[in-house]
């Protein structure tokens, strides 16, 4: 199919991105929000790599493929990456928020068909994709970045061949999630975090923590679920189900990786950032997995920190990724 032409009459070039998850319900959200808002903002998913993080990597990749298979898109590649950080194991009681599998711990009755998970190991695809057209693929991680480090430290030229990289991880202020001074994906492998901001010479966005804190603030959890969660489309059943359990508690919604998959689909969203160069604390006894940064403006700013978003068109776009029939108004 042809790009859609743009206001001046000239096609568009569709981006193309690779999605790196640890699903987790936020992860699913991203997923989902990205594979329905392909067409209409003219993108493609062409592949989606798995981690360990909210769950192991195994279960993070099942998670994939019960999402892919409720929306009737199995034809999008999926990969088994990473099974642990890079130098430092993760505390297994600190990465169950979302359940020990990642969705809740409800043995849902489906069959996962792992057919659907290729044999290449997500590191291997995540070079040779790169690698095969440089500068062309953008690059959206909403978990530890453990299968880019190890992908830059076995194939170092492949810094210089990333279009543009999207990160859900790190925190601005020095806000902690899993610890008083770490957001969880940094924390969970801080190492890898260092390298991948050391090392890529493509422009980095990095949606953090507290921006989190402040865009949930907008999100009730009864509209997540009498609102967005009042549809037919059978993956939002699932995480209906899923989330209820795991917010229970939760008088507002939180999902970390969608609000960074909407700034990727729709860069308009961004109301207010600001570039830094950024690195991670990697020996502070209490602030290892921390997001350093430069204030004194001494490094490149490398980095765009994602500060807040239009919350309301977020709103706009989670509904419409749950089928709900808002298009004319996006």
């Amino acid at each position: 199919m042809a790009a859609p032409p743009t206001s001046n009459g000239s096609a568009r070039r569709r981006r193309r991105v690779i999605v790196d998850v640890d699903v987790g319900t936020d992860d699913a959200w991203a997923l989902l929000l990205l594979l329905k808002c392909e067409r209409k903002y003219n993108f493609s998913v062409e592949a989606i790599t798995c981690t360990h993080g909210n769950t192991d990597v195994h279960n993070a990749t099942r998670n994939v493929v019960r999402i892919l298979g409720a929306i009737g898109r199995t034809d999008v590649p999926v990969y088994r990456g990473a099974e642990e950080p890079l130098a430092t194991p993760i505390l297994e009681r600190e990465r169950h928020f979302h359940g020990v599998d990642g969705f809740g711990d409800l043995n849902f009755p489906d069959v996962v068909d792992e057919g659907l998970i290729r044999a290449e190991h997500a590191v291997n695809e995540l070079y040779r994709r790169i690698a095969g057209d440089p500068g062309e693929i953008s690059l959206i991680f909403v978990g530890p970045l453990t299968n880019l480090a190890l992908c830059l430290k076995m194939y170092p030229k492949v810094s210089g061949m990333i279009k543009d990289l999207y990160i859900m991880g790190g925190n601005r202020n020095g806000v902690g999630n899993v610890t008083k001074s770490a957001e969880f994906n940094f924390w969970a492998d801080p190492e890898a975090a260092h390298v991948v901001l050391n090392t890529v010479q493509c422009p980095i966005t990095v949606l953090p923590w507290e921006t989190c804190i402040t865009q949930h603030q907008s999100l009730p959890m009864s509209w997540r679920m009498d609102v967005v969660g009042n549809t037919k489309n059978r993956a939002v059943q699932m995480l209906n189900q899923v989330e209820t359990k795991c917010y229970s508690h939760w008088d507002k919604w939180m999902p970390c990786d969608a609000f960074l998959a909407a700034v990727f689909i729709c860069p308009e969203i961004v109301e207010h950032s600001e570039q830094f160069h950024v690195d991670i604390e990697l020996t502070g006894r209490l602030t290892r997995g921390q997001m350093v940064l430069d204030h004194l403006k001494k490094g490149k700013d490398t980095t765009r920190i994602v500060d807040r978003i239009d919350c309301e068109k977020f709103k706009l776009l989670m509904l419409y990724s749950a089928d709900h029939d808002v298009e004319a108004k996006l």
